[in-house]
């Protein structure tokens, strides 16, 4: 019964101990970035590093959806740093947009409408390589400001990087 015991203590011991080491590749920095930019010749810990990748929240536009409704189309610079994996945006984040602390969904765009392309999402891209991505939301009114908020999508880390956007007309 002793030997038991003590087999069950040392593999509780080794779940602990690689629970700890996965856990000590990310700083466990959260923090907020208005802007930033990095290169993907020196990787490097800044404010839009986000794991093995680097996110700039760039800009953002208004247009129509398809029934004519109001949306607003956000840009981000997504750059592969260091996962030797081609990774794609959608695969890689989590990216989401408030107006008065509401969440937006994503909106329908055609791409003739608003020169809208919503390929870059999917693309993958391998490390060193940067591409630009465009997500549009729908929009409750066309006054408000909106927040833009992105984080890794599979992470231990709960670093956040937000933008704030003001699109009244």
């Amino acid at each position: 019964m002793k030997k038991v015991l003590a087999m069950i203590l040392v593999i509780c011991v080794l779940f602990t101990f690689a629970f700890f080491a996965l856990g000590s590749g990310s700083d466990g920095e959260s923090g907020n970035s208005d802007q930033g930019s990095g290169t993907a010749d020196t990787p490097k810990e800044d404010e839009t590093s986000l794991g093995d990748y680097q996110v700039e929240i760039d800009s953002c536009r208004l247009a129509k959806d398809f029934e004519g409704d109001p949306v607003v189309i956000v840009k981000y610079i997504f750059t592969n740093v260091n996962d030797d994996n081609p990774a794609a945006f959608y695969t890689a984040f989590e990216d989401a947009v408030y107006q008065n602390g509401v969440g937006l969904n994503e909106a329908y765009v055609l791409k003739d409408s608003a020169k809208y392309s919503a390929d870059n999402q999917t693309k993958e891209i391998k490390k060193g390589a940067s591409l630009e991505v465009e997500v549009a939301y729908e929009l409750n009114d066309k006054t408000t400001d909106i927040e833009v908020e992105v984080k890794e999508l599979f992470s231990f880390s709960d670093k956040t990087l937000t933008k704030t956007f003001s699109i009244a007309e």
